[in-house]
């Protein structure tokens, strides 16, 4: 059991058309040391800050720290801002899982106050759906007094693609250009290790690590888009990335934005069915092996298809082959999450009026036992990518 935690920022280095921003962390115990690295590659075209700000490291690792019940140790300087909502967010986590987190002290070297650098905003950007129809909305001006000036979008190496699938990564970076493109907004591309290294479920921290991302772009934007995977009448809690906690992901001078609660996936879905390019190159697969594509089988694929569906878009372009109704006879739910979403879709079709049978083969899908696999293997554990890798999924 460690009792500290220590970050120790490193010097930012200059790397291939782009620089490197790292920090040494050193985990304490009675009788025991540990030492990680955490690093984060951004393209020249991204302001360097300052190699002493400590503000991304704090996000990446407090929820390390709280289920350690370690003591953090910044070397370095923190946003007064960021202290705030990390204060405020330990306090989150420790009541939706006691068992598993605890509050713990943060000592900072030096604390900093400072303001907003820029009105712009940037955007997560995998090339899903929520992160299209976010991008989408805010550059159709959709948004109402909410509408962000996007400057681009942020597509991360590292977190649902590995680093070793160079391959597959590029391939997925190409169609997400493609689709920023068509709306003049230009695309950037960062690697880090920070899922590599840490181990912890990857459903709890994704919003607080893509935060460590973003918060890198301050010079250039005072905004950070996350798109909202589940509406308010559907959260799942606790979840990594919601209204509650991104927001409290903010530092003095970068906010981080939930946005799009408002709206069901199938609701964004009809709002993209207007968006040809987007639709086009829509990537919503994360477990059909290949990472630059949809396979338009597994339960995310089939999921998408039967939201276009609602929205009157029988056979969207992301996909190359035809729906058919016994795609639903091979799915099993890994998730709450995910369940929650077949329930809404579930009772859109019965408003609709859409085919008994189809709403049947919806239900059974419901009604099916959780895959066992999840369970044994969780999202994000290094046990589900040892097993991944073995099989050959990741290449």
């Amino acid at each position: 059991m460690f009792n500290k935690l220590e970050i120790f920022p490193e010097e930012i280095i200059d790397i291939n058309d782009g620089w490197k921003r790292s920090c040494t962390l050193v985990l304490t115990g009675e009788q025991i040391k540990k030492q990680e690295t955490l690093w984060w590659e951004y393209p020249k075209e991204v302001l360097k800050g300052e190699s002493s700000d400590c503000d991304s490291y704090l996000l990446s690792t407090f929820l390390l720290a709280m289920k350690h019940r370690a003591d953090l140790y910044v070397h370095g300087t923190i946003s007064h801002e960021l202290l705030s909502n990390i204060t405020e967010l330990q306090k989150v986590w420790s009541k939706w899982l006691p068992e598993v987190y605890n509050e713990i002290n943060i000592h900072v070297s030096k604390v900093t106050e400072s303001t907003v650098y820029s009105n712009n905003a940037i955007v997560a950007f995998s090339g899903g759906a929520d992160a299209q129809f976010t991008t989408y909305r805010h550059s159709k001006g959709l948004a109402g007094y909410r509408t962000k000036n996007i400057s681009a979008g942020v597509f991360v190496h590292g977190f649902d693609i590995p680093l070793n699938d160079n391959d597959g990564f590029n391939g997925a970076a190409k169609r997400a250009k493609l689709a920023l493109d068509d709306l003049g907004i230009s695309l950037i591309c960062v690697r880090t290790n920070v899922r590599e290294v840490l181990s912890l479920n990857w459903e709890h921290y994704c919003g607080s690590a893509l935060s460590s991302v973003l918060h890198a772009f301050k010079y250039i934007a005072g905004y950070g888009l996350i798109a909202s995977g589940e509406s308010y009448d559907n959260l799942v809690i606790p979840w990594g990335s919601n209204p509650i906690t991104d927001p409290l992901l903010s530092s003095s001078n970068f906010f981080i934005v939930h946005d799009g609660a408002g709206f069901s996936r199938s609701e964004k879905i009809k709002t993209l069915a207007n968006w040809n390019e987007g639709v086009k190159q829509l990537r919503v697969c994360w477990s059909g092996g290949v990472h630059d594509r949809n396979c338009g089988k597994c339960e995310k694929c089939v999921r998408t298809r039967l939201n276009f569906l609602l929205a009157g878009v029988e056979q969207p372009d992301c996909f190359d082959t035809p729906f058919e109704i016994q795609m639903l006879s091979q799915i099993a739910l890994a998730s709450d999450a995910a369940r929650a979403e077949w329930l809404m879709i579930k009772d859109e079709m019965i408003n609709l009026g859409i085919n008994q049978s189809l709403i049947k083969e919806v239900d059974k899908v419901i009604k099916r036992p959780a895959v066992k696999f999840s369970k044994i293997l969780p999202v994000g554990s290094i046990r589900r990518e040892w097993v991944k890798n073995f099989l050959g999924k990741n290449k």
